[in-house]
């Protein structure tokens, strides 16, 4: 009987739509660390880019909450879509951070790290975009998620250590190590949605 009731896809497109959001986040503040003028405004644009993954995020839980049949486990579309919106919302604290701690000009090592991000959101869109034709190329993107992640983690170790080296202000110190360890844990959180969609395709080959 379940096979002749349709199953709703439409969980797909908002992934899909999550995996965009997140890379517009990512551009925007890659806009912000390599030309800080009008940070506030910048800032702004990033947050509304939250918003409205959050949005999405809401509408994956309300449609959950109200299909039958789903293409995928219940607990795999909740855990996906929260790691999905786990990646902008670190993007828009680290972009808040650089604002609110008053950052007079993003470091070399903050523009590397962004850098590094940009190319894990990219990443991450084409892993979800693998999910809806369970498409084996997902290995080969999730693959460069990982390497990206740990090239993250390289540079966030190199740049504390430059960081204590160089810098004689404690308060500047303590600023940059958080907004750097944020900035890595953006890619922690792609690396736990390419590890989601992963488990998804393994379980239903």
């Amino acid at each position: 009987m379940f096979r002749l009731i349709p199953r709703e896809t439409r969980f797909y497109d908002l992934f899909e739509r999550q995996g965009e959001h997140i890379v517009r986040a990512a551009h925007l503040l890659h806009d912000l660390v390599h030309d800080f003028r009008d940070a506030r405004a910048r800032l702004h644009a990033i947050k509304e880019v939250e918003h409205e993954a959050d949005q999405v995020t809401h509408e994956v839980v309300r449609r959950l909450n109200t299909t039958f049949i789903t293409p995928l486990d219940r607990e795999d579309i909740h855990a996906l879509a929260s790691r999905l919106d786990d990646v902008v919302d670190f993007i828009e604290a680290a972009a808040e951070r650089l604002v609110v701690y008053r950052i007079k000009e993003p470091t070399s090592a903050c523009r590397a790290l962004v850098d590094v991000i940009v190319r894990t959101a990219q990443a991450v869109e084409r892993t979800v975009r693998c999910l809806r034709a369970m498409d084996p190329a997902f290995h080969e993107h999730a693959v460069e998620v990982n390497r990206l992640e740990n090239s993250a983690d390289d540079l966030l170790r190199d740049s504390l250590a430059a960081l204590f080296e160089e810098e004689s202000d404690p308060i500047e110190v303590i600023k940059w190590k958080e907004i750097y360890e944020t900035m890595e844990v953006v890619t922690d959180r792609c690396e736990d949605v390419a590890n989601v969609i992963e488990g998804i395709i393994l379980k239903m080959a």
